[in-house]
């Protein structure tokens, strides 16, 4: 005779259920004791479901290079979230609410005043002088490429550099992008870069998507102007006959790239992607492009790595995307820990997100002036998309939450009238007006105010202005 049990077979279930999940639990308690000094971190709750996290075996060590990211799987898994996307988030909950503020009348004198200059230098126009470009070179200096104001005024210069006769032509072969160095009358250099893209045409994808735009090096260089940031070497917009002022003076060389469609002259140059497959043709034998007066021999440049410069690969992110301490890593290179080099670092990064580029994976200075500015040199990838805000390309600003007190100024100044009308009206009086579309105006509004914003979260974020505005 078999005995009854006391209890159930369910139970019976039940209770071997608590022994295995006893088991797993102490399991997991010991693992957390070998790997105690790795730190889980579990999705913050303001975070969605549909927000970017980054799965890494563990945390950054300090390397050698302030480029370099830790990817070696050694120890527990944690997450670490992509801190350009929460910035950003924050920073445009900052945006909502300061759409709802009036910036007041700060300056409307001192601004009035200073839109009239602008406008004054640019309408002056007079006949070709190779002496008034070479003597522009006379005021040149480490920290700014010509002065303010401009005397003579930039309109002189500008008609000038647009009507020199081109005495060679040449191909100029660094680089990935399609570009002509030109030798015009003196003996002055210039880079001529082709239009490839009509004015309303939006360039999809990355940020560093499509070819040079050359409208966005004539708006960039206004731009920089405008902003007080003169440091954008003198950029015209430029039409050029291909077979009057070009082949006759051309090189070799780049003369064989030239060819015929339908009733098109074409040529392809040398550089690192140009080929016969991918030519550039002028509108009849007349060729669109900006020309950008190059320094001279004496002013050599010396090129850096950008701290913020990107992977350039799909899905791999730069450290400087995941790491919220990421400035404090630049901060400990000499070249970034004093002087001026990492405000001017910060100053470039406000320009190349109002122009929308995202390119800048490398800078220039000038190589035997001590505390250089950097250069804003080839802003061909701006002006891409006016519908897309790259909002990570002001890292350097809300990650190290500093600006020089003359930037913040001018931002405002510019807020109180729109930076598209002082733009709108400068660019007017371009050879190839309109420089911009309606779009990229209205876009330049828009991220004047995100920078803005950015700005005010460091005032939340360091307990206030004087922790973020420099006076250097």
């Amino acid at each position: 005779m078999f005995c009854r049990l006391p209890f159930s077979y369910e139970t019976i279930i039940k209770f071997l259920l608590i022994i295995v999940l006893g088991v797993l639990l102490l399991n997991i308690y010991i693992l957390s004791i070998l790997f105690g000094s790795e730190k889980v971190k579990t999705r913050p709750k303001f975070l969605k479901q549909n927000d970017e996290v980054y799965i890494k075996a563990e945390p950054f060590k300090q390397s050698k290079g302030i480029h370099n990211v830790n990817q070696s799987p050694k120890k527990a898994v944690f997450v670490q979230i992509n801190t350009t996307d929460l910035a950003t988030k924050k920073i445009l909950e900052k945006v909502a609410v300061l759409e709802r503020q009036n910036f007041g009348q700060f300056f409307p004198a001192k601004i009035k005043r200073y839109h009239q200059a602008v406008l004054h230098d640019v309408k002056v126009t007079e006949p070709f002088s190779t002496e008034l470009l070479k003597d522009s070179f006379k005021w040149t200096s480490g920290r700014q490429l010509f002065p303010e104001p401009m005397i003579p005024p930039l309109g002189r210069l500008l008609n000038s550099l647009c009507s020199s006769k081109v005495e060679k032509a040449d191909n100029m072969a660094q680089g990935t992008q399609l570009k002509l160095l030109l030798t015009l009358e003196g003996g002055l250099k210039a880079v001529f870069k082709p239009q490839w893209y009509k004015r309303t045409e939006v360039i999809a994808g990355s940020v560093y998507a499509g070819k040079d735009r050359h409208n966005g090096e004539v708006a960039a260089f206004h731009l920089s102007w405008l902003l007080g940031l003169r440091r954008a070497p003198l950029t015209v917009g430029r039409r050029i006959d291909l077979r009057q002022e070009v082949m006759p003076v051309a090189t070799n060389e780049l003369l064989k790239t030239f060819d015929q469609e339908d009733n098109n002259t074409c040529f392809y140059g040398v550089c690192h992607y140009c080929g016969p497959h991918d030519p550039v043709c002028a509108s009849g034998q007349v060729l669109e492009g900006s020309l950008i007066l190059w320094l001279p021999e004496e002013f050599p440049l010396k090129k850096f790595r950008h701290p913020w410069q990107r992977t350039y690969k799909p899905n791999i992110p730069a450290r400087w995307e995941l790491d919220a301490g990421y400035c404090q890593v630049v901060r400990k290179s000499e070249m970034y820990s004093t002087g001026p080099r990492l405000l001017d670092i910060i100053d470039t990064a406000v320009f190349d997100f109002l122009i929308g580029n995202g390119d800048r994976h490398h800078y220039e200075v000038f190589q035997n002036i001590n505390d250089s500015a950097v250069l804003f040199i080839d802003n061909g990838k701006s002006f891409g998309n006016p519908y897309v805000d790259h909002i990570d390309i002001l890292a350097p600003l809300y990650q190290c939450c500093r600006l020089r007190s003359t930037t913040w100024t001018r931002l405002l100044w510019l807020q109180m009238k729109t930076i598209s009308e002082p733009l709108r009206e400068v660019l007017e009086w371009s050879h190839i007006a309109p420089v911009l579309s309606d779009a990229h105006l209205t876009a330049l509004d828009r991220r004047l105010l995100v920078t803005i914003a950015a700005v005010h979260l460091c005032f939340t974020e360091r307990n206030g202005q004087h922790n973020v505005i420099v006076n250097d």
